[in-house]
């Protein structure tokens, strides 16, 4: 029996001040999700997880694709840590997969279906990333995490594929990413203290569920620019998930990233290290996916603004 996917899309009207490309919105972030789990059908659900008002016609697409719930969070940390929970008490077989969803990333049209075949074909994988080029050496020694100098896939032969993708043991991801409902409940502890950590506590959770100590000794000093109280508990919170790590062997999860990436955190970055070249992980064309997405939209009568780039002609 096919695995059921949930996605949970969290989402807020605010916006940060991060460098995005000229035809970015979140109307055309949601188009592509919707795009790209149209073809699961019945296999599929989307909540839609709003924190604070969203513009009437975007919260109209919503309505119009699944279910809608609104709450008042009022941060990053505080949605995630209740949709975690919310999900992890649900009912829902072991090996199903719910994609929690954030409401600034682009979707290549083949990223559901993918991530769908992966979750068959590796069925003793607990966690999926479709964004993330940083591969973990798996054969390092030590309870300290250890990169592979080359990324992706790149240097490993014998990297499985399904659906449209390569697969290999992911260092890291954001907080977009699939999870097994089995894995989600025995994780949602975990899960729900790792945003006190603070600083980038997306990486720290990918490294601590795998298995391996997320902070060093430096980590836990207080940051001397920072709030004592506030240095204190985070420097409290770091060493508690630090021990926690311990756990015993069969509590190691298994995170595998695909190559290409299939989606993107819509972001513009100078650092060449942000968009690794050398990797096949950077091959996707996101100014084309842009481009059809919305073409997708007009053809539904989805009004995505287009901003000055990219060119819409075919």
């Amino acid at each position: 029996m096919s695995p059921h996917l949930r996605i949970v899309y969290r989402s807020a009207e605010a916006e940060n001040t991060k460098p995005r490309p000229p035809y970015y919105s979140k109307t055309l972030a949601l188009a592509s999700v919707l795009r790209a789990v149209a073809p699961l059908g019945a296999d599929a659900e989307i909540e839609f997880v709003n924190d604070g008002e969203i513009p009437a016609e975007r919260l109209a697409l919503m309505e119009a694709h699944g279910t809608v719930r609104a709450i008042e969070g009022g941060s990053n940390r505080a949605t995630f840590r209740s949709v975690v929970a919310r999900e992890a008490a649900l009912a829902g077989g072991p090996d199903d997969l719910v994609w929690f969803a954030e409401d600034d990333y682009l979707y290549s049209p083949d990223a559901m279906t993918t991530l769908m075949a992966a979750a068959r074909a590796f069925p003793d994988t607990a966690y999926f990333a479709l964004y993330g080029s940083d591969s973990l050496d798996v054969d390092a020694p030590g309870a300290r995490p250890v990169l592979r100098e080359q990324h992706g896939t790149d240097g490993l032969p014998d990297a499985p594929t399904a659906g449209a993708a390569s697969w290999f043991r992911c260092y890291a991801t954001t907080s977009t990413f699939g999870v097994r409902g089995s894995a989600l409940r025995e994780d949602a502890g975990l899960l729900r203290r790792m945003p006190y950590t603070g600083g980038a506590w997306d990486i720290a959770t990918c490294l601590a569920l795998q298995g391996y100590r997320p902070f060093g000794l430096a980590d836990l000093l207080p940051d001397p620019d920072g709030s004592v109280l506030r240095g204190a508990a985070r420097g409290v919170a770091r060493v508690a998930i630090g021990a926690s790590t311990f756990r015993r062997p069969s509590r190691h999860r298994v995170l595998h990233g695909s190559d290409p990436e299939l989606v993107w955190h819509m972001e513009v970055h100078n650092d060449l290290t942000r968009t690794r070249p050398s990797s096949t992980t950077a091959a996707v064309d996101w100014n084309a996916v842009a481009v059809d997405t919305m073409f997708w939209a007009a053809d539904r009568g989805i009004p995505v603004p287009t901003g000055s780039e990219p060119s819409l002609q075919r």
